[in-house]
């Protein structure tokens, strides 16, 4: 064989090992991913926390108008919610889940958005 040939054959195999790569695995993953995905086309913002009751409200009203098209899970819409998070909020999200999660019981959005508003979108304002 030349050198061409082991390119073009090199080249198939690359081909064949992404066609692979991409097939659809049987099993709850993929579905989630394809949610995600979902999710994202939808172009939900991000918050970064910060003193911003404005930005937060609209934060939270953004996303759950994305929710309100797609059938997620109360699982789902924590993870993919969450997931918009970034630098403080984020930080505050990944130190509170463990507290919230000591009772073995499934974190919902209603029980995010109660601890999102109270950090972010304090009653006196």
């Amino acid at each position: 064989m030349d050198g061409r040939n082991d390119a073009v054959i090199a080249a198939a195999l690359e081909a064949v090992a992404q066609a692979v790569g991409q097939q659809p695995n049987v099993g709850a993953g993929n579905d989630g991913v394809r949610m995600l995905e979902t999710f994202l086309r939808n172009h939900p913002p991000t918050f970064k926390g910060r003193y911003d009751p404005d930005r937060a409200q609209k934060w939270l009203k953004e996303v759950e108008r994305i929710f309100r098209v797609m059938q997620c899970s109360e699982v789902q819409k924590v993870r993919f919610g969450t997931h918009m998070l970034a630098e403080e909020v984020d930080d505050w999200w990944v130190s509170l889940l463990p507290v919230l999660e000591q009772d073995r019981t499934a974190v919902t959005w209603a029980v995010f958005r109660r601890e999102f508003l109270d950090r972010y979108f304090p009653e006196d304002v």
